[in-house]
């Protein structure tokens, strides 16, 4: 297992995910490559106090969640000055139309369809956006 680089500040990854089961997993796959998973509680609407709280350095972010959608919570990630250009993977259900996928892309955001993506394209995603591979354009 990879250990993280001394000195190298916060290193917390925000999972924004309503399957326990897949939450779980990307918590694994997050702690086994040296970062801290902090899975997001879904019964809260305050998910950029808790990309605050944790200094997270990435967000996993599902779409369908339920009470509030994970649109919405992009977009209040993106409004607040301090979370604007935390990187955020999209890990999904929800088959999205290209034009969607490409609105993604062109807002730094990385698409993964659950189910058509392997552990390793996940892990790869996961690196790449908390080393500072992935982030919002400017």
């Amino acid at each position: 297992m990879p250990k993280p680089p001394p000195n190298t500040g916060p290193r917390a990854i925000l999972i924004v995910e309503d399957s326990t089961d897949f939450s779980n997993l990307l918590k694994f796959i997050v702690e086994e490559d040296g970062f801290t998973g902090v899975q997001f509680p879904l019964n809260s609407d305050d998910v950029v106090g808790w990309a605050k709280q944790h200094k997270v350095v990435a967000v996993l972010m599902d779409l369908a969640l339920g009470r509030k959608g994970g649109m919405e919570f992009i977009e209040q990630l993106r409004e607040d000055p301090d979370t604007s250009s935390i990187p955020i993977v999209v890990i999904s259900g929800r088959d999205l139309p290209m034009k969607e996928v490409m609105q993604f892309q062109t807002r730094g955001i990385k698409y993964l369809r659950k189910g058509r993506v392997e552990i390793d394209e996940i892990r790869a995603a996961i690196k790449t956006a908390a080393t500072g591979g992935g982030g919002k354009k400017k």
